[in-house]
């Protein structure tokens, strides 16, 4: 009888406890306690990299705008400035070894188009997009601008899948090129935003689809296989679910990571509860 109330008390104590962790669990927003424990001059360096990391989105949207109007001599001077935003060590330790890699080469993609006699207009325009998008991505990594490609991307691929189904290689090889067009447009913005794995697979499947509509000989079942690829590929680069779970691991977010805990709790509770009954039977069985 002592030993039942002695695991009672204990098993109620254990339960407070074991509540009060989930509660905390659930209702504390994950970070804060980390965030209050930062030192000032870790805060302080945060918020230098922030205001670096707009003065260089603020020189490329001002270089974009300069090409956009035309003012070429007036972009040829931005380009500096977005150089020497680019140049600070706070924005490029912001970025990952890819992603320097990709934004110093949008950076001089834009700075030879703008002082070549021989670019055309049209391309000074690609390279500013391509940077004003990465730089974007940068600033803004919640909202980025370059996520409003996805519907451009996905009617691409249903334009490949409509000249295909046509028998209209011409258009298809037409449409391949498009497509790699809009896609170089973004991919730099892509990497900044953490997409290296699905960078590379987009890579490797534009590829594929543009040698298969490069062929003489016409394989179908090929491009049939590979264009059922491409909407789960773009999927998974511009993380809607509903098909990038299926291409890349599944990472729970923290919600359903604080609800495994809870079910966790509460089945190791049901054991503890049930090991109890067995002892108890057995005890005085």
């Amino acid at each position: 009888m002592i030993w039942g109330q002695v695991f009672r008390v204990t098993f109620r104590v254990a339960l407070g406890v074991v509540l009060s962790m989930v509660l905390l669990s659930v209702c504390v927003p994950p970070g804060i306690a980390e965030a209050r424990d930062q030192p000032e001059s870790v805060q302080s360096k945060s918020v230098g990299n922030a205001n670096e990391i707009q003065k260089l989105d603020q020189a490329a949207a001002i270089l974009y705008r300069d090409v956009m109007d035309g003012n070429i001599e007036k972009a040829r001077a931005d380009v500096g400035e977005v150089i020497r935003w680019f140049s600070t060590g706070q924005v490029q330790a912001a970025l990952s070894v890819e992603a320097i890699h990709a934004l110093s080469g949008s950076i001089l993609e834009v700075q030879q188009a703008t002082q070549s006699v021989q670019a055309s207009p049209d391309e000074w325009v690609k390279a500013a997009a391509n940077l004003r998008l990465a730089t974007d991505a940068l600033a803004h990594p919640r909202q980025p601008l370059w996520q409003q490609y996805y519907k451009i991307l996905k009617e691409d691929v249903s334009g490949l899948n409509t000249q295909f189904a046509k028998g209209n290689m011409k258009g298809f090889a037409a449409g391949a090129a498009v497509l790699e067009d809009h896609y170089v447009t973004i991919r730099t913005a892509a990497l900044i935003h953490g997409k290296t794995s699905e960078v590379v697979r987009t890579d490797s499947w534009i590829s594929y689809v543009k040698g298969l509509g490069d062929q003489q000989n016409v394989n179908a079942s090929a491009i049939r296989g590979a264009l059922e690829q491409g909407n789960p590929t773009f999927n998974a680069l511009f993380g809607r679910e509903k098909d990038a779970t299926a291409l890349a691991p599944f990472i729970p977010r923290e919600s359903e990571r604080r609800a495994e805990l809870a079910i966790g709790m509460m089945v190791l509770l049901v054991l503890t509860y049930v090991g109890y009954r067995k002892y108890r039977t057995g005890f005085f069985g």
